[in-house]
C-alpha cells in the first residue's frame, strides 16, 4: 500500500478523536473556537526527518491537478516492513493563535491496530483511497514494497465515517507510527479547517 493511506488515517482518526475530546472536557484553547461544516484545505506535508531512515519512508507532496480541480497528496512509500495492526499511530497537533504561534500539544492520540482502523474509517472510500496510493485490492495488512501513487484527492475526506463538523482553525499534526518505542515513520501536515 501507499502510505498515504495511514498518513489520512492518522489525520482522520486524530480530528474524529478530537471532536470526541473536545464534547467530553472543557478546553480553554479550543472552546472559544467556532465549531462547524468544514472544508479542508492542506498547507504542506514533510517528513519530520528528511535525514532520518525510517522503516516507513514517505515521500509525500501536494499536488494541484488542474483537470480535476482539487488537491492531491502524491508520492512515494518504501517500506520495509508490513503496514498492519501491529503497529500504533500516533498524533501531536498544535494549534495556530490569532498572532500566528504555534500552540503545542493542543491535542495527543495514540490508536491501536493502524491498518483495521484506517480501513473502518474511510469506509465506502476504501477502495478508491487505496487505488490511488498504487495499490489495488489491498486487505490488511498491507506487504512492504514500494509504492507510487497517482494521487488522493484530499476532498474524500467528505465521503468517509469521518465527523461533518470540526473546530476551524489551522493546525500542524506531526504523526508517526511506532512498535515497541521505535518509531516507523513520521510526517508533519499542515492544514486549515475552514467554513463552508
Amino acid at each position: 500500500m501507499n502510505f498515504f493511506s495511514v498518513i489520512l488515517l492518522t489525520l482522520l482518526l486524530f480530528l474524529s478523536s478530537l471532536i470526541s475530546y473536545i464534547g467530553s472536557r472543557n478546553l480553554n484553547i479550543l472552546s472559544v473556537l467556532p465549531l462547524g461544516p468544514y472544508k479542508l484545505n492542506f498547507k504542506q506535508v514533510r517528513s519530520c526527518d528528511s535525514s532520518k531512515s525510517y522503516k516507513i519512508q514517505h515521500n509525500f507532496y501536494l499536488s494541484f491537478n488542474q483537470i480535476s480541480n482539487a488537491t492531491e497528496i502524491r508520492g512515494t512509500t518504501i517500506s520495509i516492513v508490513p503496514f498492519d495492526d501491529t503497529l500504533f499511530m500516533e498524533a501531536n497537533v498544535a494549534l495556530r493563535d490569532k498572532d500566528g504561534n504555534w500552540k503545542d500539544n493542543t491535542y495527543m492520540h495514540k490508536s491501536p491496530k493502524a491498518c483495521s482502523s484506517f480501513r473502518n474509517l474511510m469506509g465506502a472510500e476504501w477502495t478508491t483511497v487505496i487505488n490511488g496510493l498504487g495499490i489495488k485490492n489491498a486487505t490488511c495488512p498491507i506487504p512492504p514494497g514500494n509504492y507510487t501513487g497517482t494521487g488522493v484527492d484530499t476532498s474524500l475526506i467528505s465521503n468517509t465515517n469521518f465527523p461533518k463538523t470540526f473546530v476551524y482553525g489551522t493546525y500542524r499534526l506531526r504523526y508517526y507510527y511506532t512498535r515497541n518505542n521505535e518509531v516507523y515513520t513520521c510526517l508533519i501536515y499542515v492544514f486549515e479547517i475552514k467554513p463552508l
